[in-house]
């Protein structure tokens, strides 16, 4: 009994002690909890800092990317707009074609369209920021496609010009500001406008004359007297103009001046003891009325420059100068200055007939312009009074007619304000008297024209204009003010 059990208990021992020696080798084996525990928690944290960041920059790229998306919509949406513009545009310009030249406003129809059609649009996400950057760079291209209808933010006296497209606004003003094209035609006023265009012009004369009564015994030598003169004519004329558009080609005007006139001679005659002589005269009265018509022949499609066909009837209500009295020989130093008038008319004298042509080619970034007159003075018994100081005797006069030819050029400068420059050259044929041509009576002349045209307001403008004389027969300057002032009737 007692050897069994030692012999079962030895194996407990054997695997207990083994088991005993296993555990602590472990234990020496796993290592410290301070070794252990700081570098996992230190590795947990980082791993979450950049998981974080990761998360983020994704979140980032993307909003970037949606607001690239947007961008992109944007961007898209303007290019629609800018063909949409660029459509109005050129259906705007084929309309145009068919008024070209005309002067003639749309229907406000047209124009409310045309405004509506420009007007800028902005998505639900568009910001603020992206529609006025729209906004403000489509004024110009809104600006050129409106028709002549005026959009509401422009109806202020004091706001930019518009009205009609660019090019047909700038020829309209460039010939509005050329002084050679005021009396004879060339601007038609748009059907129902009426213009109301007082106007101040000045003209200076002057004039040196050398006179010889003698006769030549040889060539070179001369018995006789020599006689010097000179004259300074100084003329104001204050006058209204009426132009009314019936049609956009027909248009019907009237001119109603009122003249002063001042006038002085100073002669001398040459030689030992001569005398110096002076005299003046004036007058002021109305002067010659006028009226007329202007009609536009073509609309100047294809290429073509636009023709306007102008007639002008000048009447004789100005005070003629041979109703004024003139010194007669019998006046003191009559054998001097006999013929000279005592007081100086306001008019011509004649009735006369004007028609012109003139011809309008638009060219960027200005105008070209010419003008073709003919002046027919007609034929007339007049009363001539003698300078030996005896009655008068009627003569039947035939003033020789004229013919004018002008050319020139015109630019604008801005939305406002024009130049124009042109020359004018003039001839006058001789006169006649009981059908026998008076010798001496042809003579020639040119004038230098410059004008300058600025629009005060969409309804009043200012044209001024300055001529210079170029020949002994032609005025040496001349000044020229108009305030044209537009209605709508």
């Amino acid at each position: 009994m007692q050897k069994q059990n030692t012999v079962a208990v030895r194996p407990y021992r054997d695997y207990g002690w083994t088991c005993v020696v296993f555990g602590a080798i472990c234990l020496l084996a796993l290592p410290g909890p301070s070794l252990a525990a700081d570098p996992s928690q230190g590795a947990e944290v980082s791993l979450t800092d950049l998981e974080k960041l990761r998360l983020e920059i994704v979140k980032q790229q993307a909003k970037l990317k949606q607001e690239e998306e947007r961008i992109k919509k944007q961007e898209a949406e303007l290019d629609e707009q800018e063909l949409h513009l660029s459509r109005q545009t050129r259906l705007l310009d084929q309309q145009l074609k068919k008024t070209r030249g005309a002067g003639a406003t749309a229907g406000s129809a047209v124009g409310s369209e045309a405004d509506a059609a420009t007007e800028p649009v902005q998505t639900a996400d568009e910001p603020a920021a992206v529609a006025q950057t729209t906004q403000a760079e489509q004024p110009a291209q809104v600006a050129q496609a409106s028709e002549p209808g005026q959009p509401a933010a422009a109806t202020s006296e004091s706001a930019p010009i518009q009205g009609p497209p660019e090019k047909e606004q700038e020829a309209r003003r460039v010939i509005q500001a050329a002084p050679v094209l005021a009396n004879s035609g060339g601007v038609l006023t748009p059907k129902g406008q009426l213009v109301i265009d007082p106007s101040f012009e000045y003209d200076y004369w002057n004039q040196n004359q050398l006179a010889l009564n003698g006769f030549e015994i040889i060539p070179g030598i001369t018995f006789g007297n020599i006689f010097i003169s000179k004259e300074q004519q100084n003329i104001l004329m204050a006058a209204v103009t009426a132009r009314y558009g019936v049609t956009d080609r027909l248009e019907l005007n009237i001119k109603i001046p009122y003249v002063y006139n001042y006038t002085n001679w100073t002669a001398q005659e040459a030689g030992p003891g001569a005398q110096f002589l002076f005299t003046d005269a004036s007058n002021e009265a109305l002067g010659d009325i006028q009226f007329g018509a202007s009609y536009q022949m073509n609309s100047g499609e294809n290429g073509w420059p636009i023709f306007v066909g102008n007639l002008i009837v000048k009447t004789a209500t100005g005070v003629s100068p041979f109703s004024v009295p003139i010194i007669t020989v019998n006046d003191p130093n009559g054998q001097f200055l006999e013929g000279i008038p005592k007081k100086t008319p306001t008019g011509t004298g004649f009735w006369a007939l004007e028609p012109s042509l003139t011809v309008l080619y638009p060219s960027a970034p200005g105008v070209w312009f010419a003008n073709l007159q003919y002046i027919y003075n007609v034929p007339a018994r007049t009363a001539i009074q003698s300078t030996g100081g005896g009655p008068a005797v009627e003569e039947n006069l035939a003033p020789g007619g004229a013919i004018a030819a002008t050319f020139g050029f015109g630019f604008a400068v801005n939305d406002r304000m024009s130049l124009t420059l042109s020359y004018q050259q003039e001839h006058n044929f001789a006169s006649a008297e009981n059908g026998s041509t008076i010798p001496g009576s042809s003579y020639d002349f040119g004038t230098f024209n410059f004008g300058m045209g600025y629009q005060i307001t969409q309804k009043i403008g200012l044209n001024v204009g300055v001529g210079i004389g170029a020949g002994p027969n032609a005025p040496a300057a001349k000044i020229l003010i108009e305030v044209p002032i537009r209605f709508d009737l």
